[in-house]
């Protein structure tokens, strides 16, 4: 290997400094910005740490937290720290990742310039930055991203330990400082990697092959005695891990089981050819198609954009010709070995399970880059602004990419979206207000809940909804709000709304499970405010049902039209009230459901009580008052016929009632 303190041409240490602050710092935006909401949501696995974090801030510490499958317990006791120092929320779930993230930029800076030169560290580093992969990996809240940058400090110090020991073996001594307390630390950091990430299991046997490796190539002298000194380190660190695992040997195989191609429900009872297929697909990761897991990464999108491809060729080949040179090696020998936990299992390429790889990847394109960059055939101006034209393309991609993968509805989905927005309306619930919650929204242990929300949610006043238990009423004159499961039990619902009072109808945003096929309102919000306003009403349909006021407004490009019902008895469940919006070139949008939004069923309907909804019209062209019109009507679905528009005298006058612009 090369030292470490060899200087290549290039700026001074000032100037070298610099750049790898610049290149720090744009690592820190693109980790730090937005980080609580984008990605959108909080997926049930990052809810999961959070909870488990308020376990340890309670004095419930562990060392492997069970929950969820299992999990190694770092990261939880990270979000425990940031939890505490700033609350509840989804950046603190994800704070110890992006800091990780930031950091792991140094490191890598490290590593690379010790097996090769600054210039290639540099290049690593901002590789590192703006990999789309590794942005997203410091932007969630998952204990992956701890295992890169320990196997990252590990592999750093052991160089630095190696290459103090040419010193110490003439020496002849068993312990000397400068080596064997590096040797010491390096195992330390490698015990920690145990604590991070399921994929650390692969690790002993690319450790084997890198000393068979560096035995063959120096001889053994180099590494004795620094493997004894780097296994103490680990086994300082590791032994309350393995007493435990020796304990609970069921925990230690874990999900490893579930999800194994050896297991013939996933290989469909051909090995050899599953084996084949995931290889090919896990190589194919780089260039071709990544992972498709909408929570991992943006769907198929390789490793490498299309601007890195020759980079990270050029930096490939050029380690296979240089086998001989250990950096070049050691490369190879960590992607082969860390590539085998998404071989190995199903849903391959799987951007968590292969994480191991990082950031040894990463340096392939940094060491073609640095060829590229001293390619002395071509003149400097061309081949230095080259690749900063490759530099700049790649990381223009990554935030294009990254901020549509933010936009995209499917993201919100999979990350859980409309649980962060119910508990945010939790917590926005005014004081003074009964606040009811059905308790299956809540229920996280057995994980047909959603954690997000009692993760997010810090209320005391909060009333849980079974249908086996009863409720406590509001106080007269007291507000009430109701998040209901719309599939549930909703036969509670009436009878806590205020009567007289008006009932505000809201359906939450759409959920969707991991698989199920179609999306939902994960909730309907019933809120109830005491007293009714004084005013007449401004349709009457056949005298069985009011539309007490039509409100049109926008939202953005969205055209939002808000209803407000009355009916002093139970309607026939076949009634549907329909909002057409019509311009002159004819229908431009229409709604057809129950009066209410669907969400107030026929028979709760009673004197005194008004019912308001929204329906939201999106993708239509700008409001035109002179030609447009808002047509609301009602009808039985049944019969297909409308209930007349009456006046006040009791005569019909139409079939629909017009909304008039207040603009």
């Amino acid at each position: 290997m090369q030292s470490y303190l060899k200087r290549i041409s290039g700026p001074s240490a000032f100037g070298w400094a610099l750049l790898l602050i610049a290149i720090v710092g744009l690592a820190a935006v693109l980790r730090l910005w937005q980080l609580g909401s984008l990605p959108p949501g909080l997926y049930r696995d990052e809810a999961f740490n959070g909870l488990d974090a308020l376990r340890v801030l309670d004095g419930n510490g562990a060392i492997f937290f069970e929950a969820n499958n299992g999990r190694e317990p770092l990261y939880i006791y990270l979000t425990a720290a940031a939890t505490a120092l700033f609350g509840r929320s989804a950046a603190s779930l994800r704070l110890a990742a992006a800091l990780t993230g930031i950091l792991t930029t140094w490191l890598t800076y490290k590593l690379a310039a010790v097996w090769f030169d600054r210039l290639t560290g540099l290049f690593a580093a901002f590789i590192w930055a703006t990999t789309l992969w590794a942005v997203h990996l410091s932007r969630v809240g998952l204990r992956p991203i701890l295992l890169v940058a320990a196997l990252t400090l590990t592999f750093w110090l052991a160089t630095l330990a190696y290459e103090k020991s040419t010193a110490d073996k003439e020496r002849n001594r068993f312990f000397y400082p400068q080596s064997s307390i590096l040797w010491f630390v390096a195992g330390l950091a490698y015990g920690v990697a145990f604590y991070t990430y399921l994929a650390v299991r692969f690790t002993p046997l690319l450790l084997a092959l890198i000393v068979v490796y560096l035995i063959w190539r120096d001889g053994r002298r180099r590494l004795w005695p620094g493997l004894v000194w780097f296994g103490l380190g680990t086994a300082v660190v590791i032994t309350p891990l393995v007493i435990f695992y020796v304990q609970n040997f069921d925990l230690f195989l874990g999900r490893a089981g579930q999800v194994s191609i050896f297991n013939p429900v996933i290989n469909g009872g051909d090995l050899w050819g599953a084996l084949w297929r995931q290889t090919r697909q896990a190589l194919g990761m780089f260039l071709w198609r990544g992972d498709s897991i909408v929570r991992h990464n943006s769907p198929g999108r390789p490793v490498f954009d299309w601007l890195l491809a020759v980079p990270f060729l050029l930096g490939l080949v050029w380690c296979v010709r240089h086998w001989r040179r250990a950096g070049a090696m050691i490369l190879l020998l960590w992607t082969a070995v860390m590539l085998m936990p998404t071989i190995l299992a199903e849903d391959t390429p799987h951007f968590l399970r292969v994480v191991g790889v990082l950031p040894a990847v990463l340096i392939f394109p940094a060491i073609g880059l640095a060829h590229i960059w001293r390619w002395e055939r071509l003149p400097g101006w061309l081949r230095q602004g080259a690749v900063m034209a490759l530099l700049a393309g790649s990381l223009f991609i990554t935030a294009r990419d990254y901020v549509n993968y933010g936009n995209d509805p499917e993201t919100a989905l999979m990350f859980e979206a409309a649980a962060v927005e119910l508990a945010e309306d939790l917590q926005a619930e005014e004081r003074g207000t009964a606040v009811y919650l059905d308790r299956w929204f809540w229920d996280e242990p057995s994980q047909k809940g959603w954690p997000a929300i009692p993760y997010l949610t810090d209320l005391d006043n909060v009333h849980f909804y079974r249908p086996e238990t009863g409720l406590p009423p509001a106080a007269p004159g007291q507000p009430v709000s109701i998040y209901a499961w719309r599939f549930g039990d909703l036969s509670f619902v009436p009878g806590l709304m205020p009567v007289p009072g008006t009932v505000d109808v809201q359906t939450g945003p759409l959920a969707r499970g991991d698989l199920e096929t179609e999306a939902y309102p994960l909730y309907v919000r019933y809120q109830g405010t005491p007293g009714l306003p004084g005013s007449d009403s401004a349709a009457n349909f056949g005298d069985v049902i009011r539309l007490e006021e039509a409100v049109l407004s926008f939202d953005g490009d969205d055209w939002l039209v808000d209803l407000t019902w009355a009916a002093d008895t139970a309607v026939d469940p076949h009634l549907v009230a329909f909002v057409h919006l019509v311009g002159p070139e004819g229908m431009l949008a229409q709604s057809d459901v129950p009066p209410g939004g669907g969400n107030w069923l026929p028979d709760w309907w009673q004197p005194g009580q008004i019912v308001r909804e929204e329906r939201r019209f999106g993708g239509i062209r700008p409001y035109d008052p002179a030609q447009d019109l808002i047509r609301i009507g009602v009808y039985n679905a049944q019969t297909g016929q409308n209930l007349p528009l009456m006046d006040e005298s009791g005569q019909e006058i139409g079939e629909f009632y017009i909304l008039e612009s207040r603009d």
